[in-house]
C-alpha cells in the first residue's frame, strides 16, 4: 500500500497577500503580479527535516510567522518585513525564498540604502489595494533598515534549523548585521510651542455640519488619547473603551488602561497605565457625541475609537492607516498655518507621524521632573537607558554650562580688527 499524501498545510493564512482564488486576480497588494512560491531551490534540503509537509517555500515562511501568533505586534512587524522582501526578491529577481544568493541579499540591502536606484519601488503612500501602492515610500533610516534585514535574516535562520535550507544566504552576502547606535536625543517628538499650535488647531476645526463635528470629535479624542496614555498607535487600535477600568479608592475613584502592548501575549497580564481624571472628562465628550453612555461599563467592546457613522457601519475601530491619515491631517494643517511665522517648526510638524504623539507625551513628563523609572512606568519602555534620550531637560544643563564660553577678541589672536 503506498503511503498516503502528507496534507498541504493551511498556515498560509498567515501570508493572506500570497493568496488568490482566481488566476487572473493579483493575490498582492497595488495588483503586483504573482511571486514564485518556490519549494524547489537550491538551498532545500531534500527531506525538509521538520518542514517535510511544507510543499512551497511561503508555506515554510507561514509557519515561521505562526510562532508569533501568541505575539500579535511581532507577528504584524514580522510579516511587514517578510512581505516586501518576498514581494522585491520574487519580482525584481525572479526567485523565490529558497532560491536566494548572497548577491540577491546584497542588492536588497542596496534596495533599502538607495531608493534612487530602485525608484520603481518606492512611491506615495496610497491604499494597499490601488494600483499605485508600492512597498516603500521613502528612504529607511539606518535602524528601520537593520530590523528589515535582521527580520529576514532570522526566517533564513529558522528555516535553516529546522532542517528545511541547507545555508544562509546573509553569510555569503556583503551585508554586516551591526545594530546602529541609538540617537543620544530623541528629536521625534513636539515641543511645547508646537504642541500648543496642534492644540489650537484641533480646536480651529469646523463643526457647523455632522460630518465636520464627527471629524472633530474623532481627532480631538485621537490626539488626546495618544498624548496622555503614551499609547502606540498599533495598541491603540486594537484597544476596547472595556480596557479602561476604574478603581476605587481612599482619594476616590481612580481609572487604569489595561493594555498587552509591545512584547506582551495573551497568556500575559495587562500592563496598568494610569489614566489622568483630564482624559477621562475628554473620553466622555467623545461617548456623548457617539450617543453612550458618559463612562464605558466593564468588558465594554466598543473600539477605542470607531469610524465616523458607527451606528451606520457596525461600530467598526479604526485601522492604523486611519489613525494615520487623522493625525497626520492635524499636523499638516497645523504646519500650513503657522508656516509663515515659524518655517522649521511647520517642516518639523510635515515630518511627524503619530507615534511623535508617545514621544511628545514622554518628553513633556520627564521634562516636567517626572523620574525615569516613573516613565518607565507610565510608557512601559523595557530599559531606562532607552528614556535617557528624552531628557532634553539634562541636555539643556549641560549646554548652559558651556553657552557661556567666550573665544578671545580677533585682535588678540594678531589678526585684523
Amino acid at each position: 500500500m503506498s503511503a498516503p499524501d502528507l496534507p498541504v498545510p493551511t498556515e498560509t493564512a498567515w501570508l493572506p497577500w500570497c493568496l488568490s482564488e482566481s488566476p487572473e486576480t493579483s493575490p498582492h497588494p497595488g495588483a503586483l503580479p504573482p511571486i514564485p512560491a518556490g519549494g524547489d531551490g537550491w538551498l532545500i534540503v531534500p527531506e525538509r527535516g521538520q518542514l517535510a509537509d511544507c510543499h512551497t517555500d511561503l508555506q515554510a515562511v507561514s509557519r515561521w510567522l505562526a510562532r508569533q501568533k501568541d505575539n500579535p505586534l511581532t507577528l504584524e512587524a514580522y510579516r511587514h518585513e517578510i512581505e516586501r522582501f518576498l514581494l522585491w526578491l520574487g519580482l525584481a529577481r525572479g526567485k523565490a525564498l529558497s532560491e536566494a544568493t548572497g548577491e540577491d541579499i546584497s542588492l536588497f540591502d542596496d534596495l533599502l540604502q538607495y531608493p534612487e536606484r530602485w525608484p520603481q519601488w518606492y512611491g506615495e503612500r496610497y491604499p494597499r489595494f490601488d494600483p499605485r501602492w508600492r512597498p516603500w515610500t521613502r528612504k529607511l533610516s539606518a535602524r528601520s533598515r537593520h530590523e528589515a534585514l535582521t527580520t529576514v535574516e532570522r526566517c533564513y535562520a529558522w528555516l535553516i534549523k529546522q532542517g528545511y535550507l541547507r545555508y544562509n544566504p546573509f553569510e555569503v552576502s556583503a551585508v554586516r548585521l551591526r545594530t546602529p547606535r541609538t540617537a543620544a536625543v530623541q528629536e521625534r517628538y513636539l515641543d511645547a510651542r508646537l504642541w500648543q499650535a496642534v492644540l489650537a488647531q484641533v480646536q480651529a476645526m469646523p463643526q457647523a455640519t455632522a460630518p465636520q463635528r464627527a471629524r472633530y470629535h474623532r481627532t480631538r479624542w485621537v490626539v488626546m488619547a495618544l498624548y496622555a496614555l503614551l499609547a502606540r498607535a498599533s495598541e491603540f487600535c486594537s484597544a476596547r473603551m472595556g480596557d479602561l477600568v476604574a478603581i476605587r479608592r481612599p482619594s476616590g475613584v481612580q481609572w487604569w488602561w489595561q493594555v498587552r502592548g509591545k512584547h506582551r501575549t495573551e497568556a500575559d497580564a495587562p500592563d496598568q497605565v494610569p489614566i489622568p481624571p483630564a482624559l477621562i472628562e475628554e473620553l466622555s465628550r467623545y461617548r456623548n457625541h457617539l450617543g453612550l453612555s458618559p463612562l464605558p461599563e466593564p468588558g465594554e467592546t466598543t473600539p477605542m475609537v470607531v469610524s465616523l457613522y458607527p451606528k451606520r457601519e457596525g461600530w467598526a475601530p479604526v485601522n492604523r492607516s486611519t489613525l494615520w491619515r487623522v493625525v497626520k491631517q492635524v499636523f499638516t494643517a497645523t504646519a500650513d498655518t503657522i508656516e509663515a511665522d515659524d518655517p522649521d517648526g511647520a517642516a518639523h510638524l510635515r515630518a511627524a507621524s503619530p507615534h511623535w504623539l508617545r514621544h511628545t507625551g514622554i518628553t513633556h513628563r520627564i521634562d516636567e521632573g517626572l523620574g525615569l523609572k516613573e516613565a518607565q512606568a507610565l510608557s512601559r519602555h523595557r530599559s531606562l537607558k532607552d528614556l535617557g534620550t528624552y531628557a532634553h531637560a539634562d541636555r539643556d544643563a549641560l549646554y548652559a554650562r558651556v553657552a557661556g564660553w567666550r573665544a578671545l577678541p580677533a585682535a588678540e589672536l594678531g589678526e585684523a580688527p
